[in-house]
């Protein structure tokens, strides 16, 4: 009797597994999962991610853009307001999204200075950049309102998202550092 080599077997079966993983976990996410959008985004150190690789810790998640002297910057800092009145444990449970409403401009390495000039931890912080399709895909899922105006400028929605572990949305404030405070509230009940 011949013997049967395990490995010519395994190989085609764990290849096969690693590709239906991913599609395998978006089946089992909610329907009204953010998770659940076909988008692909490149981070601040030129990692390609999907949205479903943030699933499995709750996520504030915010659009902004980095040139941004206005609004973005408040937004920021709300979102800084909210890591600052967590506790070392609810950290561990949280991640912070900002994604660029400009992608043209908002490169990785753009994205990597504005971290490091927010002093941003991008071990808690993801700085995302995609395609115009996706940055409206995910705007509209959000609910997030914007329109490009003169000069790479954006007038948009001034939002901060709260989303569940699964990628549901769970509460909106607009991005005050007044509303910090009722954002770790409702970052608690879920």
């Amino acid at each position: 009797m011949k013997k049967c080599n395990l490995t010519i077997l395994i190989k085609p079966l764990l290849l096969t597994l690693l590709l239906m993983a991913p599609q395998a976990y978006s089946k089992s996410l909610p329907q009204d999962s953010i998770y659940q959008l076909d988008s692909s985004w490149i981070d601040q150190d030129g990692n390609k991610r999907a949205l479903s690789s943030f699933a499995g810790k709750k996520q504030i998640v915010s659009l902004i853009y980095t040139h941004c002297l206005h609004t973005c910057p408040t937004i920021v800092s709300t979102m800084q307001a909210i890591e600052h009145k967590l506790s070392a444990a609810e950290k561990q449970d949280l991640g912070f999204i900002l994604v660029s409403l400009t992608p043209d401009t908002d490169t990785p390495a753009v994205l990597r200075e504005f971290a490091q000039k927010r002093q941003l931890n991008t071990d808690n912080w993801s700085l995302l950049t995609g395609s115009d399709e996706d940055v409206r895909s995910l705007a509209m899922v959000l609910n997030i309102r914007y329109q490009n105006v003169a000069d790479n400028e954006v007038n948009h929605s001034n939002l901060i998202s709260g989303l569940d572990s699964q990628g549901r949305l769970k509460f909106q404030e607009i991005g005050e550092l007044g509303n910090a405070e009722k954002a770790v509230q409702s970052l608690k009940k879920f």
